[in-house]
């Protein structure tokens, strides 16, 4: 648990001394409104399951406040993970928290995920595959 803080402080500190735009210069503009990233972003919401990888089950959930949880089941293979996601450049980011202590599987770290449609393509190292969107369910269902 202290590792953790102590990372999460160290990240913290890079966050604000990070890069600084030379004095005289203004800020770079920004490619894309924020309207457009905010929409991009709430499409993305929602759960997702793994299609197209034999004997696998995986799932997906991107949440609004930028965090995410995931599993996979495959042979006798349980990993549950979860992180924080971002959209960059039309693409999902996403950044796992480490395994913990015992976990039978390696760090995950950042995994990029193109999107297709409402769905989402896992790098060819992560399995293949899709994540499917699941569509929620009418009142009338």
């Amino acid at each position: 648990m202290a590792g953790l803080l102590v990372s999460s402080l160290i990240a913290s500190m890079l966050v604000l001394a990070g890069p600084q735009p030379a004095k005289g210069l203004e800020e770079t503009v920004q490619t894309a409104p924020v309207e457009q990233d905010v929409e991009a972003r709430a499409k993305l919401l929602g759960r997702y399951n793994l299609r197209g990888v034999m004997e696998t089950a995986s799932g997906l959930e991107l949440f609004e406040d930028g965090s995410f949880r995931w599993f996979l089941m495959v042979g006798g293979l349980d990993a549950f993970s979860g992180g924080s996601w971002s959209l960059k450049d039309g693409q999902v980011v996403m950044i796992y928290d480490p395994p913990e202590e015992g976990a039978g599987y390696d760090p995950l770290g950042t995994v990029v995920m193109q999107i297709d449609g409402e769905n989402l393509l896992p790098p060819k190292n992560f399995g293949g595959g899709a994540y499917i969107k699941i569509k929620p369910r009418s009142d009338k269902e």
